[in-house]
């Protein structure tokens, strides 16, 4: 029984760009932490690239989410004990409940930051 390994073929491409174009596309590949072949086939694919940096903040807001839920618990908790009037239970809910809304809104804001199109790079 004979087994065969699948070879992938690779085609060259040329592309000829100003030393700036050249210069912003390196870039933009180091900032998603990629090879400049694998950018530029992102791009034109339509392919999202994500930024280290983006992936860092996005990354910070899921954790920030995760705590204001935990803190939120919290809360409820020290209500339940009667720790904390009606009043002030109510105050801090909505403090929270805001909070995470503006890190939702965040978390969208940033899926949308990544999508690959060689007219931005």
């Amino acid at each position: 029984m004979s087994t065969s390994k699948e070879t992938t073929q690779y085609k060259n491409v040329t592309a000829r760009l100003t030393r700036d174009e050249h210069s912003a596309l390196v870039q933009k590949a180091a900032d998603c932490g990629i090879t400049l072949s694998a950018y530029m086939r992102a791009c034109a694919l339509g392919r999202r690239t994500r930024n280290v940096s983006t992936s860092r903040i996005l990354d910070a807001l899921v954790m920030l989410g995760h705590e204001q839920r935990r803190i939120g618990g919290l809360i409820t908790r020290l209500g339940e004990a009667q720790m904390l009037s009606v009043a002030e239970r109510a105050v801090l809910v909505a403090q929270i409940e805001a909070a995470q809304h503006g890190v939702i809104d965040a978390i969208r804001g940033l899926g949308d930051a990544g999508k690959g199109s060689l007219e931005r790079a």
